[in-house]
């Protein structure tokens, strides 16, 4: 049970509706629970919107992936499997980030996900930035790093509020085919 009551969207003030739809963010408890201040998600997600232009839909899901499993953020990563899989992200790319072996990765994703676990835990090295400035732009550093940032921060608060899954048991950090399909029916 979320130590945040979770909003029903008869309970969120009306012009705010339309961030509930179907076509948006659906029925997902981050935002039923961020809903107790509704100009905050507005401009919280126009924000990460901001963000995700600059990175495109497939790195900022391997980045979110990521940082879930750097902090242990079972919420986070429960909610993102079904997304990433969406953009792009395949199961066995899943279960390496799950599993911890990024090696299953191109150079490009390799340095962008080293990148993120060094901004989650504060150990960028220079060798790391290096690494990501042949790679990526400065904008798109600026974005990845406060991305991380984000969900770093967006994880503690989950575990603050001890906010429940959607969609039943926890999907684990290593899931196969068969276990995310399952999710979908």
């Amino acid at each position: 049970m979320s130590r945040l009551p979770l909003l029903e969207l008869d309970e969120i003030p009306e012009e705010y509706h339309y961030l509930f739809s179907d076509d948006y963010l659906g029925d997902r408890h981050i935002f039923r629970a961020w809903a107790h201040n509704p100009e905050v998600l507005e401009a919280t997600l126009e924000y990460l919107n901001t963000l995700y232009d600059q990175l495109g839909e497939r790195r900022k899901e391997l980045v979110i992936l990521t940082v879930a499993r750097a902090r242990g953020a079972r919420y986070e990563w429960h909610q993102h499997v079904d997304i990433a899989r969406d953009k792009g992200v395949t199961v066995e790319e899943m279960q390496a980030i799950g599993g911890g072996d990024l090696s299953v990765f191109d150079d490009t994703e390799y340095v962008l996900l080293q990148y993120a676990r060094a901004v989650e835990s504060g150990t960028v090295t220079d060798q790391i930035h290096e690494a990501l400035t042949r790679q990526y732009s400065p904008p798109e550093i600026v974005a990845l790093g406060l991305l991380v940032d984000f969900y770093v921060g967006l994880c503690n608060y989950i575990a603050s509020i001890d906010l429940p899954f959607e969609g039943g048991e926890f999907i684990g950090w290593t899931p196969d085919e068969e276990t995310i399909s399952n999710r979908f029916e």
